[in-house]
């Protein structure tokens, strides 16, 4: 049953279990043995059909001198996982690229458009300001401001929800719509 103590042996040395510790399981593991077959037990009937490598990691793992190990099951769904993970990704950039090379490769004819009177411009944006900061913002960017049904006035805590500008040679305006009041 020597070679059953040297695999073991040689188990505890691969697990890093401390060469003392591992020659003092060992000489126990020995004397256990020799004990068993003097009292008429034989080492198959003691150990059973263990394997010398788990018998050697579970007894190394009931004394703490080492972690337990981590089943093949984990290890097994991490890689799968890691697997799905890049086959989704692989997909989600060939769409994304499919779509730009798709985008890239349309062309369309040329065609010139009369110059329109009025030219658009990039304007600041003025949604979720209330109207008193939008008015002010506006007329200190030199534009001059419309509110479409407030003539005569409105309330400062009211809020832009949309706005438009318009150019005219060199007279810009905005136009500034107002979401309903709530109640």
């Amino acid at each position: 049953m020597t070679a059953y103590v040297e695999e073991c042996r040689r188990e505890w040395k691969r697990l890093g279990v401390p060469e003392l510790l591992a020659e003092e399981m060992a000489s126990e593991l020995e004397s256990d043995l020799a004990e068993a077959e003097a009292d008429g037990v034989s080492a198959a009937e003691m150990l059973g059909e263990s394997d010398p490598r788990r018998f050697a990691t579970t007894w190394a793992v009931e004394r703490g001198l080492i972690a337990e190990p981590v089943p093949k099951k984990r290890r097994k769904r991490f890689w799968v996982g890691l697997a799905f993970a890049f086959v989704v990704m692989f997909f989600f950039v060939m769409l994304l690229v499919g779509g730009l090379f798709a985008t890239a490769t349309v062309s369309l004819p040329s065609v010139k458009a009369p110059r329109p009177e009025t030219t658009a411009v990039v304007l600041p944006n003025f949604s979720g300001l209330n109207v008193c900061q939008a008015v002010r913002k506006a007329i200190r960017l030199g534009y001059s401001v419309h509110i479409p049904g407030h003539q005569h006035g409105y309330s400062c805590h009211a809020v832009i929800r949309a706005e438009s500008e318009s150019v005219k040679g060199s007279h810009r305006s905005v136009t500034l719509w107002l979401r309903p009041a709530r109640r």
